[in-house]
């Protein structure tokens, strides 16, 4: 079956070019967190959890600063899967639910082992884990690290977000076909209540970081209502896209806002940025088509399951050198190093455990949407 949406200037291989260089950069965002967080405790002696961008008068530390409050690539990611995801539900079903659930598994599960295996070396080696700890495996193994109250402490810090990506891939297609069985054919109903339920959860006193559902379904009503806002897009400047990105995410910065407000803020300027990339040819898409980019993005999952480990191995062998280092060399070093090693890592984890489901996928009829998912 066709899709309802043709993807927006697709590679030959059916990806939408803009969409893969947004990823790029999204793990970049990512990568900027850890790097800087390491170096500014390793190199300059500073805990930024205990900092504020005004308590920081060196123009090197407030860059440090504002690199690793660049929380939002996560965000984006969660935008676009919802976009994506929700194109292959609405307004058509594509696939069976469980063909879909087994499809999600295997494109989350084999990189995630391979680098599930390398955390218990790596925390092992590091002595914050001593064998066996059945409960704390199998958590991180459900992705259970990602539900604060269990207090599942992690063995590869950033696995947190699958559990927000599996259970949104579990759950909103049968929440489709509920709606679809009652007879609901309106697509604000497909994506309102999985938006507003996590903001009534953190209003009533829940961590905002149930939000991360709300931004799943932010992508999900750009999939329902893609024409419409693709066609806004379309009309609104590049400039003024940008001028909504970077104010929303100064507003966090600065702390402006409280959490709820700012991740429901960037959910609306990450809609518009995605709209945009899919309203291509403009200047937006054009940047983030860029070569280095789009294959950061084709192995942006890799790259951001391994890219933590790797940061803090360089972060550890650039304390080992001491005094020996200035404080810039040595943030040049963990930033540089940790970003080479991670690309080079990523590369090969791609090729051993994403390439053998990517070519799967294709022997199974694949699909435009289905494929750039």
């Amino acid at each position: 079956m066709a899709p309802a949406h043709p993807p927006v200037n697709p590679s030959p291989a059916g990806r939408n070019t803009p969409l893969d260089g947004l990823r790029g950069f999204a793990v970049l965002l990512v990568f900027c967190v850890h790097a800087a967080g390491n170096a500014s405790i390793i190199c300059w002696g500073l805990d930024l959890e205990h900092e504020g961008l005004a308590t920081l008068a060196d123009p090197s530390r407030q860059l440090l600063f504002w690199l690793w409050r660049s929380h939002h690539g996560v965000f984006l990611f969660f935008v676009l899967s919802g976009y994506l995801i929700g194109r292959l539900w609405w307004p058509s079903v594509r696939m069976p639910y469980a063909a879909f659930a087994w499809r999600r598994t295997l494109r989350i599960y084999p990189a995630f082992l391979v680098t599930f295996a390398a955390s218990l070396l790596f925390s092992w080696q590091g002595a914050t884990w001593t064998p066996p700890d059945v409960p704390r495996i199998v958590g991180n193994l459900l992705f259970l690290n990602g539900v604060e109250s269990l207090h599942v402490v992690p063995f590869n810090l950033v696995t947190w977000s699958l559990f927000y990506e599996m259970t949104f891939y579990l759950a909103f297609p049968l929440a489709v076909v509920a709606l679809r069985a009652a007879q609901v054919r309106g697509g604000i109903a497909v994506w309102a209540i999985g938006l507003a339920s996590p903001v009534a959860a953190a209003l009533l006193g829940a961590s905002a970081i149930v939000l991360c559902w709300s931004l799943l379904f932010v992508g999900v009503a750009l999939a329902v209502h893609e024409d419409a806002l693709v066609a806004f897009a379309r009309r609104l400047p590049t400039a003024a896209v940008l001028a909504a990105y970077l104010g929303v995410t100064t507003f966090a910065l600065f702390d402006y806002a409280n959490p709820i407000a700012v991740i429901l803020a960037f959910g609306g300027a990450a809609l518009l940025v995605v709209a945009k990339c899919l309203a291509a040819p403009n200047a937006l898409a054009s940047v983030l088509s860029a070569t280095p980019l789009l294959l950061l993005g084709r192995v942006s999952y890799s790259f951001y399951l391994v890219h933590w480990m790797v940061v803090v191995l360089v972060a550890r062998a650039v304390a080992a050198f001491g005094p020996a280092l200035p404080p810039l060399a040595g943030t040049v070093a963990i930033f540089a190093g940790g970003f080479v090693l991670s690309a080079v890592a990523a590369a090969l984890l791609w090729w051993s455990a994403e390439r053998p489901y990517f070519a799967w996928a294709h022997a199974a009829k694949p699909r435009p949407a289905q494929a750039a998912a």
